[in-house]
């Protein structure tokens, strides 16, 4: 017995010894891959246009919205894809493509509601002109393949079978025709550009949790300050015992999103003001800058101003701070929240908040939607060819109040 014992130890040494210990290591357990977050509360609609007093403007539009719930991984990013047609032996379109479903950058793996914009363009359809309304195809009912998976897909065979039904939406123009610079009126929105990727897009910033806030009627500029101001108070602990509709309220009532009497445009006056608004709430702790694409906003004082490549600026500021993005069309202009931007090459593209339904508590801002900046004829736009983006506004935080009229101030 002694003999085995020492045998024994020989062996293991000489194991040791000729680096062969690898033998008696435990066996290398390959990772299990991580399962695909299910999509809750689909729903497919299409989008009707309305002015801001309720004139129709354009009917079953070449707008279609598909939104949903998951609940993100906590380390693996997925990929939706989505594919769509009008009957069981059309080949289908590929309407979203490969939009990322991120891995949490925390430890908030709660549910979220999400959406996108895709073209009934991509089908095939067009929009036929009336002489008082533009009127395209009511969309009652698509074939679908939906797909979530782990790697960014070259292409996309499955064939749309399953029979959806397709709800409408109305959005309503934001009451906004003096903060134009192209008058209107407001005939034809056009169609978006949906999410289309052929690569793993790279984050610019780590996700926010910016709330919702539902708007009056030509209310966005207060509405989107209203959700930076809270998503900055409540992140860097500023001390505003405000909600974000409660600021936006506040907002309202200092002016902000207030025409001018004269039907000038106020976009400079609606800065200025939450501006005052927020140094006077956090002990001048907040600092306002604003990118214009050229003359669009004048100085105001105590805010910085920049120009330059709009998609490089906004890179550079959501890391650390909040932006809002402002774009018209003919006759109107809006302003949204960006929660995330996200790039692949010379693409970009945001996670945004706003309320398409100003004017109704109960519809509007409900989902976090995906949209494309591009640039078009030597100007950005905003998830269409008729969105031109036109100014921005970034709020930071200084690091040591106060902070005098005139930045520029030491930002954390």
């Amino acid at each position: 017995m002694r003999r085995a014992i020492g045998m024994m130890v020989v062996l293991l040494v000489a194991a040791v010894v000729s680096g062969c210990w690898s033998l008696f290591e435990a066996p290398v357990v390959p990772p299990v891959p991580a399962t695909p977050p299910e999509l809750r509360n689909v729903v497919f609609r299409q989008v009707d246009w309305y002015e801001s007093d309720g004139t129709s403007v354009q009917a079953n539009s070449l707008y279609g919205l598909m939104s949903w719930t998951y609940k993100p991984d906590p380390v693996t990013t997925f990929y939706l894809n989505v594919k769509v047609a009008l009957t069981p032996e059309d080949e289908g379109a590929w309407v979203i493509q490969n939009l990322p479903l991120f891995a949490v950058d925390s430890d908030d793996t709660s549910s979220r509601r999400e959406a996108a914009h895709f073209s009934f363009g991509d089908l095939g359809l067009d929009l036929v002109s009336g002489l008082e309304l533009v009127l395209g195809i009511d969309v009652r009912q698509l074939y679908v393949a939906m797909l979530v998976g782990s790697e960014v897909l070259e292409s996309f065979p499955n064939p749309p079978a399953d029979l959806v039904d397709v709800g409408v939406v109305d959005y309503w123009a934001t009451g906004c025709p003096d903060e134009s610079p192209e008058p209107g009126p407001f005939l034809d929105p056009g169609e978006p550009e949906g999410v289309k990727l052929d690569a793993a897009p790279v984050k610019a910033n780590v996700a926010r949790d910016v709330k919702g806030v539902q708007e009056g009627n030509a209310r966005c500029s207060a509405g989107s300050f209203a959700r930076s101001i809270d998503w900055l108070n409540r992140e860097h602990a500023l001390g505003i015992d405000r909600t974000a509709q409660q600021i936006y309220q506040d907002l309202i009532a200092a002016g902000v999103s207030v025409p001018n009497a004269d039907r000038s445009p106020a976009r400079d006056e609606w800065i200025a003001k939450k501006n005052q608004y927020v140094r006077e709430q956090t002990g001048n702790r907040i600092v306002t800058k604003v990118w214009d694409r050229g003359t669009d906003v004048d100085a105001i004082a105590g805010v910085e101003e920049e120009t330059g490549d709009f998609a490089e600026w906004l890179k550079r500021e959501i890391q650390t701070e909040d932006v809002e993005v402002a774009y018209f069309y003919p006759g109107n202009a809006h302003i949204v929240t960006v929660l995330e931007v996200y790039s692949k090459d010379g693409d970009t593209y945001v996670k945004y908040r706003d309320d398409e339904r100003q004017g109704d508590d109960t519809k509007g801002d409900t989902a976090v939607k995906h949209a494309k900046i591009y640039k078009k004829d030597g100007q950005y736009r905003f998830g269409s060819d008729s969105n031109t983006i036109y100014f921005a506004v970034s709020e930071s935080v200084v690091s040591e109040p106060p902070c005098e009229d005139e930045p520029p101030c030491e930002t954390e």
